[in-house]
């Protein structure tokens, strides 16, 4: 791994320093932002933290600016971007070095800069072996980055109903930026936010449990715990997966908010308000259905408080109420074929994880019980909204959340939950009489010990047989067919069924191989065909011809064309190219 982790950094160094400059600059202004709001409420360490979890907020309004200022067209400001980036990073680290402070938190911020180092070397092994971003969602993204980075202008965006805009205005910004290739930074940048997303979870642990080990633990079990959301990268989620990324800071925000408005003037309120109101916008831009999970942890919250009203024994009758409803939920879900894999994750793959966690929990209850009851609490509303119908005008009848999003997500409350769990048990364990056989860094290196164990048994650092769509024959056929091809050469490519809700509908088609990376790449039109077709049928061969379809494409991966079937009339299919499990057809015979 090492050897092609290592090469990819010799290779893509200067997509890797942007993107780290623009991370750092992104902490820089969310730390000061930050710090400005809330003084010396918070140690330097929370605000690292804060502000690596929270780096997406300033470089998204900042590449906003420059499309919609018109900015993007300026190739002056474009070769600036970067020199100009360093000298803002220089001042920043200038302006914050005062303030940094010595002893422990020097430990904790060396700890936490090895963890974010050794994981970004180990999500760059994804990268190592991806041609281009897996799945067909990656398609769709490029050709509106590609459109935008060709016209320059904000009217490049009213050219497509896709909601994520955010996600596409960033890489276009750090495209130019760069002037690197738009696949390149797709694929590094989501897995460096993959290498970030587990130092999102250590403020909030942290910050209530006062303990560094336990914000520490929350951020190993979100990184390799499981292996979500990393495989998300798989389905090509990237838009989703900055999004979740997101999501913790804009709680952790939302908290503090709360937890200081008696203190604070009117005028330091609505600056808070102001900020938490742009990163919450920023959040659901890159992500619609961000909206509903934070409104749903809201709703888990605002019911949380309620119940603190309460007595100890209904506040104990309604947790069980919640409890036994989320396993309820859990059975019924998997009852439902197209919910099958939602918990293989958690269940399955990572039911030693999950049990370590449910375990944990235990000892959060006294300590953390609010946090606790609003974690499970946001769990079952999560699943629940799998089945809650809502009508969007242009995308038909679809739910709240869909199965892979809640799938990505559920690793978030789990890891608060372990991280909790650990707190808790660092506080009882001394109050316990044989303690003084056992010592806490001994059982606390023995947990992660454990967790790497099982990460390496179970996970994936590389893009799974699953959704890998091109492979290198597919490359070389796209450059052939630009060479050779016409303009106005009309497609045939390998389509596939998509359905993620829980209902028998088809609710659209999705690329089966690399067919659908012909028009972003080549710009050449493409018509879109079951992958199962019969060409060897005389209406299939009539609809090819009706609809001007002049080629066909069959691609090395994924569900293409049956090409026996094509090879078996030759009279109808012409083979112009013919590779190793890619090939090119011409259509005959349609005058």
């Amino acid at each position: 791994m090492l050897t092609e982790v290592f090469k990819v950094v010799s290779e893509q160094w200067r997509i890797l320093f942007g993107i780290l400059l623009f991370i750092t600059l992104g902490q820089g202004l969310v730390i000061l932002t930050v710090k400005s709001l809330f003084h010396e409420k918070l140690t330097f360490v929370e605000y690292f933290s804060l502000g690596l979890a929270g780096w997406i907020v300033p470089i998204s309004l900042l590449s906003m600016a420059w499309l919609f200022l018109g900015l993007a067209s300026s190739a002056l400001l474009n070769r600036v971007m970067i020199p100009g980036g360093i000298l803002l990073v220089i001042a920043i680290l200038f302006r914050l070095r005062p303030n940094f402070e010595p002893g422990s938190s020097v430990k904790i911020l060396f700890i936490l800069l090895t963890l974010i180092l050794t994981s970004i070397l180990i999500r760059l092994a994804f990268v190592s072996q991806a041609i281009f971003p897996s799945y067909f969602d990656s398609a769709a993204h490029y050709s509106i980055i590609k459109n935008i980075i060709q016209h320059g202008t904000a009217q490049a965006l009213a050219s497509t109903t896709y909601y994520h805009r955010s996600f596409h205005v960033l890489i276009a910004f750090l495209v130019s930026a760069l002037n690197a290739d738009i696949a390149r930074v797709m694929l590094i940048l989501g897995q460096m936010v993959l290498a970030l997303m587990p130092v999102s979870v250590f403020f909030p642990v942290k910050h209530v449990t006062g303990s560094n080990s336990a914000g520490i633990f929350a951020i190993i079990l979100s990184a390799i715990g499981w292996y979500m959301p990393a495989h998300a990268a798989n389905w090509g989620k990237y838009p989703a997966l900055i999004s979740l990324a997101l999501i913790p800071f804009v709680l952790s925000l939302a908290y503090l908010v709360l937890q200081n408005q008696a203190a604070v003037t009117l005028q330091n309120k609505w600056k808070q308000y102001i900020v938490l109101g742009l990163s919450v916008a920023v959040t659901i831009l890159f992500h619609s259905r961000s909206l509903f999970i934070l409104t749903i942890v809201a709703l888990a919250w605002m019911m949380t408080l309620w119940l603190g009203k309460l007595s100890l024994r209904i506040r104990s009758l309604i947790f069980m109420i919640i409890f036994i409803g989320l396993v309820l939920e859990i059975f019924f879900i998997q009852k439902q074929a197209i919910f099958l894999p939602l918990f293989d994750p958690y269940l399955h793959k990572g039911i030693w994880i999950t049990a370590l966690v449910l375990l944990l929990s235990i000892f959060a209850l006294r300590g953390y019980s609010q946090v606790v009851f609003a974690c499970f609490l946001s769990m079952c509303l999560l699943l629940g909204s799998l089945f809650v119908p809502i009508r969007i005008p242009g995308y038909g009848t679809l739910t709240l959340l869909d199965r892979p999003l809640v799938e990505m997500i559920l690793y978030l409350p789990l890891s608060l939950l372990g991280g909790l769990g650990l707190a808790g048990l660092e506080k009882l364990l001394p109050q316990l009489s044989f303690w003084k056989f056992l010592r806490w860094k001994y059982i606390y290196g023995l947990v992660i010990g454990l967790i790497a164990i099982h990460a390496l048994a179970t996970y994936n650092f590389y893009p799974s047989d699953c959704c890998v769509l091109v492979g290198n024959n597919d490359v070389a056929a796209f450059a052939w067919m630009q060479e050779n091809l016409s303009r106005d050469a009309y497609i045939g490519i390998s389509v596939t069924e998509m359905n993620v809700l829980p209902s028998d509908v088809v609710e659209g088609y999705t690329g089966g191989d690399a067919g659908i990376w012909i028009t972003p790449l080549i710009d050449r039109h493409t018509f879109p065909l079951f992958f199962s077709s019969d060409f060897g049928q005389e209406d299939v061969r009539s609809q090819l011809c009706q609809s001007g379809v002049s080629h066909l494409y069959v691609g090395e991966l994924g569900q293409p064309f049956d090409s026996a079937r094509l090879d078996e009339h030759p009279e109808w299919y012409k083979v112009l190219l013919s590779m190793q499990n890619a090939k090119v057809y011409e259509v005959s015979g349609c005058g």
